[in-house]
């Protein structure tokens, strides 16, 4: 088998039979598509059992709803193509031979991972309170055709501003991702993409990267990206920042990959803050929900030291410029 997609699907129904038609539709057609049902309780399993009764391609699993972490790596467990691409229910691939121009690309190049970028497409029915949402977010301006190191790829797109955490923009070796053991966290929480993607760049010895925009992400009102801040995006930085701590503590960095660590952990570090800012009742709540471990480290995580604030000052008006670094030290954090 070639290509193993794995579809992870919890109350998908309004967007599955696009999503697994833009799949089966592929010239590569020697591809299996995993979809795992999350314990969906509204038409997601009596949908995927009947693609599945009707390609041999299709494999279901289901199970209990755990959490889109655990049903992506149960859809690992069962996987046999040489290479694995994630797909979301409510998203679809943009076109009918993106499989066959990944596949083709990364077994030329002997790469681990073939990133790729994607077009936005935002419901209608958002509106204007969602008008935030960048459309061009997952599209990559610089160039980084040359075969590099997962790390020299990482600290490349950083610093152009152009990193994606999304595991679903790549086309990953299975085989390396069973010899490095990278697996997604199982807890119920969000963003858990930026640790499945952190170790897998850390960990690839040729990565690589192709301006094609062969996915189509949805944005939709149930989407992570347009849902209300609460206890699982709270937990999801924490465990990022958590994550990186752990990996800094390793041995055997060269300098500039724990400078990109660094950098990873005051991103997390600050989403973590500005979430317990904006909603104090997500700490209140924190003591009761957390373990005695991970309360530590939130509380640990709220302590910001005048050190800490001079540097990351400093670092706000490199990025970002005086007037910008002014205005947020006199009037603080505005939405915009």
């Amino acid at each position: 088998m070639k290509v193993s997609v794995i579809i992870p699907a919890y109350n998908a129904e309004p967007y599955l039979r696009s999503c697994l038609g833009s799949v089966l539709g592929q010239t590569q057609d020697d591809i299996e598509v995993v979809c795992v049902d999350d314990g969906s309780t509204d038409g997601t399993h009596a949908i995927l059992e009947r693609f599945a009764a009707n390609d041999a391609r299709v494999k279901l699993i289901t199970q209990p709803n755990s959490g889109l972490g655990a049903a992506r790596n149960r859809g690992l467990e069962a996987a046999v193509g040489e290479y694995v691409q994630f797909l979301d229910a409510d998203d679809e691939l943009a076109s009918a031979d993106a499989l066959e121009r990944l596949a083709v690309e990364a077994e030329r190049e002997r790469l681990d991972v073939l990133f790729f970028d994607a077009e936005t497409r935002i419901d209608d029915g958002l509106g204007m309170r969602h008008s935030a949402v960048d459309a061009d977010g997952y599209v990559r301006r610089k160039d980084y055709s040359k075969p590099r190191t997962g790390r020299e790829l990482f600290f490349l797109m950083l610093k152009n501003r152009e990193y994606s955490a999304s595991p679903c923009l790549a086309l990953f070796t299975r085989k390396f991702l069973e010899k490095e053991e990278i697996r997604f966290p199982e807890a119920r929480i969000f963003h858990e993409d930026n640790i499945f993607t952190a170790h897998v760049m850390l960990a690839a010895e040729r990565a690589g990267h192709r301006p094609w925009r062969l996915y189509v992400r949805r944005v939709h009102a149930g989407s992570i990206v347009t849902s209300k801040p609460g206890m699982q995006h709270l937990r999801g930085y924490l465990a990022c920042y958590c994550d990186v701590c752990e990996l800094l503590s390793r041995e055997g960095w060269d300098k500039r990959t724990r400078a990109v660590l660094r950098d990873r952990r005051a991103v997390y570090k600050l989403h973590v803050r500005r979430l317990a800012e904006a909603n104090p009742e997500l700490v209140s709540k924190a003591k009761g929900e957390m373990s005695e471990a991970e309360y530590a480290a939130l509380r640990e995580v709220l302590v910001y030291p005048f050190r800490e604030k001079v540097v990351n000052a400093f670092r706000c008006l490199g990025d970002r410029g005086l007037f910008f670094t002014v205005k947020r030290i006199l009037c603080g954090r505005q939405d915009t």
